[in-house]
């Protein structure tokens, strides 16, 4: 008997849902008769028209319904008076205070030994975000586990009860909706966490947790109300202008703390901002938000549940996808640098970001579907091409949702290393990172695109596109342009090349064999940009650069000249050099950037003139100022040696003349001087 009584309640509210679903069905198929005679007619002003006169039918069946809904309240309660002092108000009564005592003592069972453990979590110390989510998340456990206890202690003794006809709908729409404020009631207070602050799961203001509960629950309890308690009024009270009404009185209490909350958050978020120093533009985000609210509720108003529904929908889908980053970041929180830059906060958030954004849409075409009736247990054997389609776009969804892990694992890594090399400056020396700065950007990119193209052909595949032809007719359209598009190959190859055989990196200074040199800033798939040292900035594709000279590699080796007069002492000269280049590299500053030391040797004799060669080894690019250096000293050493420069001139004697070179003048009154 019991398990009958059971029975045919399920079966009353199968049969209630089914009345649902052919009103709902019958609806739209006169919508869409309606829109295909209309299109065919090619009025689309007699469709707008047929649109507003359903609008206007349906605000008036809510206008009717408000009219006549306090009599058939009045009804109720006067029938609900007469039935209660009845047997069967008695004992419903008595079995529904029963079921509240029978899992209210269940509850109060486990708190009398998982109260310490709660407490002890509420007073735990926390130091990261992160671990008060796994304290919240335990505590969450704890409080959901006495709920479910007292859900499964209501529901097996309900199982021993024969409830009189008429009064256990009542009575199970009351229970559920018990537990539906419940439900709402743990989640908002393990998000918000009033009095327990360092245990809050999201950005709100201490000051606001309380309110932030109420509205929660208040939200929960319209929502449950608006689905349990209209289709006990119409369908087993027989009131449906009162159901109608009490469907109305709860959307517009929703609409009404919605907005509400919305634009509180707006304003909060306009005074931090402006507390911060931060400048927000004057965009009307609230004026925006109160119309999308209040359009919804228009919508529903004059259209049905379902478009205004599915509007919703993609409303909170929009909002939730806009704060979710911020959401998702609140626990792993982003460095900032000195001058005002995020730093990634790591791998794991972001891969944690891309999830909860694919899991938020999923669930949103989930809650879509939900509202359109759509039969979900056979939409994988059905043989509607729109079901089908609909399953192939979800394995499209997962297969994105794969790569762009993949992605992001990519990126993270790849921008985690450059942090790591630090920021780029073309004017210091390459350093032993040159060649991870250089590869690692070019790794970055090939890994998009090798993505992207295989996210293509597996969405083509799982669409059911057959992708061979594809492939074969890329072949032939890359041998095309391969032909056509000569140069273009020629400068991808050479640039795999260079990069393979590392012939230069970012930071070097390289002469091409087309006459242009500067330094490296910039490497791409087909050209090397170089900035020379007077400031242009050159792109040569690598197809042109030819023989490079890579100037910045290793070593540099810098030779000059001194012209002496040639009746210096040689080795006199020689060791006075390197005695100065003894000195220069015992110097603190010059001597790290020496390789070998400065040497001197006689090159040549010239009529007049003693050539020393000097050379020195050093670092490259710093060849400049340590040959600056060297001249500097040089010449101080010669000055205390008594040893001057050659100038160079010489004396001519003409044969014949009467007097000696040097003594007296030949005729004219002048030594001829060459």
């Amino acid at each position: 008997m019991r398990i009958r009584s059971i029975l045919s309640i399920l079966a009353g509210a199968s049969a209630a849902s089914l009345v649902l679903q052919r009103v709902q069905a019958e609806t739209l198929a006169a919508a869409a008769l309606i829109q295909d005679q209309t299109v065919e007619q090619g009025q689309l002003s007699a469709f707008v028209a047929s649109l507003l006169q359903a609008a206007k039918h349906r605000l008036s069946g809510i206008a009717n319904s408000l009219t006549l809904a306090p009599g058939e309240f009045a009804r109720l309660a006067s029938d609900v008076s007469t039935a209660m002092p009845t047997g069967n108000g008695i004992v419903t009564l008595t079995y529904g205070l029963i079921l509240l005592i029978v899992g209210a003592g269940a509850e109060w069972l486990y708190w009398t030994y998982a109260t310490p453990a709660v407490i002890a979590l509420e007073a735990a110390a926390v130091t990261s975000r992160r671990e008060a989510f796994s304290l919240a998340m335990r505590r969450l456990g704890l409080r959901a586990f006495g709920l479910v206890l007292f859900v499964v202690a209501i529901v097996g003794a309900a199982a021993y009860f024969d409830w009189p006809s008429g009064f256990d709908g009542f009575v199970i729409a009351s229970i559920l909706l018990i537990v539906f404020v419940r439900l709402a009631w743990l989640m908002a207070d393990v998000i918000a966490a009033p009095g327990h602050p360092q245990l809050r799961l999201g950005d709100i203001d201490p000051a606001r947790a309380q309110r932030f509960v109420a509205a929660f629950v208040g939200m929960g309890f319209l929502l449950a109300l608006s689905h349990l308690l209209p289709e006990l009024l119409e369908y087993v009270a027989g009131a449906p202008h009162a159901a109608s009404t009490v469907r109305v009185i709860a959307a517009t209490l929703i609409t009404v703390i919605v907005l509400a909350g919305v634009l509180t958050g707006l304003r909060r978020n306009r005074a931090v901002a402006r507390a911060s120093g931060r400048l927000l533009p004057r965009f009307p985000y609230g004026f925006l938000a109160a119309a999308l609210i209040l359009g919804i509720y228009g919508v529903w108003l004059a259209a049905g549940s379902t478009l205004a529904t599915l509007l919703a929908i993609l409303a909170i889908v929009a909002a939730v996808q806009m704060r979710l980053r911020r959401w998702v970041f609140f626990f792993w929180p982003e460095e900032v640098t000195p001058d005002g830059n995020t730093i990634g906060a790591g791998l794991l958030p972001n891969i944690v970001l891309s999830l909860s954004r694919y899991v938020v849409v999923l669930t949103g075409i989930a809650a879509a579907l939900l509202a359109l009736d759509a039969p979900m247990r056979n939409m994988a054997g059905s043989d509607s091409p729109l079901m089908r389609f609909v399953l192939h776009l979800l394995g499209v969804a997962g297969l994105a949702l794969v790569v762009n892990v993949g992605w992001v694992a990519i990126r993270e890594l790849i921008d985690r290393r450059l942090r790591a090399i630090g920021p780029f400056d073309p004017h210091a020396e390459p350093g032993p990172n040159a060649r991870l700065r250089t590869l690692l950007p070019l790794l970055r990119m090939t890994s998009a695109i090798v993505l992207l193209v295989l996210l293509v052909l597996s969405a083509l595949w799982t669409l059911g596109i057959e992708i061979t032809p594809l492939l074969a007719g890329a072949g032939v359209l890359g041998l095309a342009v391969g032909f056509g598009a000569q140069a273009l190959v020629r400068d991808i190859i050479a640039g795999i090349f260079y990069l393979v055989e590392d012939v230069f990196r970012i930071g070097e200074y390289i002469e091409s064999g087309s006459s242009t040199k500067g330094t490296v800033e910039r490497i791409t798939l087909r050209t090397v940009a170089l900035r020379h040292h007077n400031g242009p900035l050159h792109f040569v594709p690598y197809g042109s650069l030819g023989t490079v000279r890579n100037n910045s590699r290793d070593w540099v080796i810098e030779k000059f000249n001194l012209p002496l007069p040639v009746g210096v002492d040689s080795e006199l000269v020689r060791k006075l050099i390197k005695k100065v280049g003894e000195g220069m590299q015992a110097d603190p500053d010059i001597g790290p950037l020496i390789r070998e030391p400065l040497k001197a040797k006689l090159y040549r004799i010239d009529p007049g003139i003693k050539i020393f060669r000097c050379k020195f080894q050093t670092a490259p690019g710093k060849q400049f100022d340590v040959r600056a250096e060297a001249y500097k000293r040089i010449e101080v050493a010669l000055q205390a040696a008594g040893i001057r420069f050659a100038d160079g001139l010489q004396t001519v004697v003409i044969p014949g003349s009467q007097v000696s070179p040097g003594s007296q003048m030949p005729p004219g009154g002048q030594p001829a001087v060459a």
